[in-house]
């Protein structure tokens, strides 16, 4: 085996050691502007002072919530991990999630807010409607009551929507069907009155939809016959009449859940389902 001199081993290194340099001066080419950019974005001044009243008027502050800062810049953290989840992570309740991708990587939007089990009283604060970009709503679980506000209409990106399990009470607002982007609707054991809205028959993207318990009373509304994207159905018999529809069919449904007193039905397989009536 050839033996290098010391010369030959101190231009090995150097050779070696300018290698690293290189690849090191390249990374943080590439990195600094994108670190950069997320430093100086902000959170949208008008969307933090929402987040803060509403959750100020839940009892939360930001010492209960070390996961994120809601009493300086809502949007770090956690809210901009894109390897954290929120939806199920217990770490992060209430939590929030940021897009920070506006002009120019500047500005920072809340797009997901979740306050799930956590108690909270009231009805939904008028502040929510300054949340513009939110795509992901859960407030599941709590003690919210009242009326849903019309405005939840206006969240026109909202795909997910979370309401169930609160003493919500009232007719649901035909705003509903104005969210069209809608995948998920979770309105069960809540206490509302009259009928479904045959507006959201308007939710084309509509996968799955949760009503069980929740007040209604009525047939369903021959509107429900265009939601061919509807995986999942999860209901419940209130009254005699109420699952009767008529003979229309729901397309595509892979899921279907009828609770009726101790009687449950359950279709889990085919490509469609056709309800002659329960």
């Amino acid at each position: 085996m050839q033996r290098l001199d010391n010369g030959e081993m101190r231009r090995g290194y150097r050779s070696s050691s300018g290698v690293l340099l290189w690849l090191v001066l390249v990374r943080t080419c590439f990195e600094a502007p994108r670190v950069q950019a997320q430093r100086a974005a902000r959170t949208d001044p008008i969307e933090a002072a929402a987040l803060n009243t509403i959750l100020g008027r839940w009892g939360w502050k930001a010492t209960r919530s070390p996961a994120w800062n809601i009493s300086g810049e809502p949007c770090s953290g956690a809210a901009v991990d894109d390897g954290v989840g929120l939806d199920g992570n217990s770490e992060f309740n209430p939590g929030i999630k940021c897009d920070c991708s506006f002009n120019s990587n500047t500005v920072c939007h809340i797009t997901m807010l979740k306050v799930y089990e956590l108690n909270v009283v009231g009805q939904i604060p008028s502040e929510l409607q300054n949340l513009t970009y939110l795509t992901y709503l859960n407030l599941d679980q709590n003690y919210l009551m009242g009326p849903i506000p019309s405005f939840i209409g206006q969240f026109s990106g909202m795909q997910h929507l979370s309401l169930g399990f609160n003493p919500f009470s009232g007719p649901l607002p035909k705003e509903l069907g104005n969210l069209t982007n809608l995948n998920l609707l979770g309105i069960s054991l809540d206490n509302f009155s009259g009928g479904l809205l045959e507006d959201l028959g308007n939710l084309s993207k509509l996968e799955q939809l949760y009503i069980d318990s929740s007040g209604f009373s009525g047939p369903f509304p021959s509107t429900f016959s265009k939601l061919k994207k509807l995986k999942i159905l999860y209901g419940r018999q209130w009254c005699h009449n109420l699952l009767c529809f008529s003979g229309f069919c729901i397309f595509n449904v892979k899921y279907f859940v009828v609770l009726a007193g101790e009687h449950r039905i359950m279709i889990s397989q085919g490509k469609y389902l056709i309800i002659l009536g329960v």
